[in-house]
């Protein structure tokens, strides 16, 4: 090859081609220059925390001390539940071997009526007759069940006002939740509301109350609301207490394993 006759007509070509390659390798000199620190940096934190995630982060003492923390959280959690669910006694209950639910909450009511009238006839305590049942019976069961429990509950606080000696027990209104018949549901807490207005001496209502919280031997704590105690305006020397009693149904939540 004739190098001197490839110059003269490809100079201009070798010329640019070195020009580039002069460019590019000072431009990757002065690139290198300015970035090796940060790169020798970076390479670093890659090796040390590549060393750290090799090493075991927990001893076995660890495990097992979260491991007896989680049976403690979960046995407190299912003391919580059972302390704040409402537990309906064994005769407010359907049973299906017994028949329809729909027949058990009309003997029950019919019953539990009749009783409380009888002893409530005999103390001079007057009671709202309904108990605050619907006037309409219901016949979708999941109610039914729902119902027979403030039945329960309104039969409770009436057998307490009775032993306290109230005068009147003026209004019982049963509210179901409002989601129970909802497409988004109740959540982890349903709460079947029961308001009642029971009148009397203050002496009386105080110790009503009491017994709700701290009941006489065999009682169950019956979950308030809100309640207020006002002075009666139609007889002196009385009042009337205002409260919201609920039913509660506590959805068990899942809880995670360690």
């Amino acid at each position: 090859m004739d190098l001197n006759g490839y110059w003269q007509e490809n100079k201009r070509f070798v010329l640019t081609v070195g020009a580039g390659a002069l460019v590019f390798l000072g431009a990757f000199g002065l690139e290198t220059s300015l970035f090796r620190d940060e790169l020798n940096r970076t390479r670093n934190e890659i090796r040390r925390y590549s060393n750290q995630l090799s090493e075991a982060q927990y001893t076995s003492q660890d495990l097992g001390d979260a491991e007896r923390e989680n049976e403690a959280l979960k046995a407190a959690h299912g003391q919580l539940v059972q302390a704040a669910a409402f537990h309906a006694r064994p005769e407010f209950v359907p049973d299906p071997a017994a028949g329809s639910a729909a027949n058990h909450y009309l003997r029950t009511l019919a019953r539990v009526r009749e009783e409380l009238m009888q002893r409530a006839n005999r103390a001079g305590l007057e009671i709202e007759s309904s108990l605050g049942m619907p006037e309409l019976s219901p016949t979708v069961e999941s109610e039914i069940v729902r119902y027979l429990e403030a039945l329960d509950l309104v039969d409770s606080v009436a057998d307490l006002a009775l032993r306290a000696r109230a005068k009147r027990i003026d209004k019982i209104q049963v509210r179901l939740d409002p989601g129970h018949a909802t497409r988004e549901g109740v959540g982890a807490l349903e709460r079947t509301r029961v308001d009642m207005t029971i009148s009397g001496s203050s002496l009386a209502l105080t110790r009503l109350l009491a017994w709700t919280q701290r009941p006489p031997q065999g009682g169950r704590v019956l979950a308030l609301d809100k309640f207020e105690l006002l002075q009666a305006r139609s007889k002196r020397g009385e009042v009337r207490l205002d409260a919201t009693f609920v039913v509660a149904r506590v959805r068990p939540t899942e809880i995670v394993e360690p």
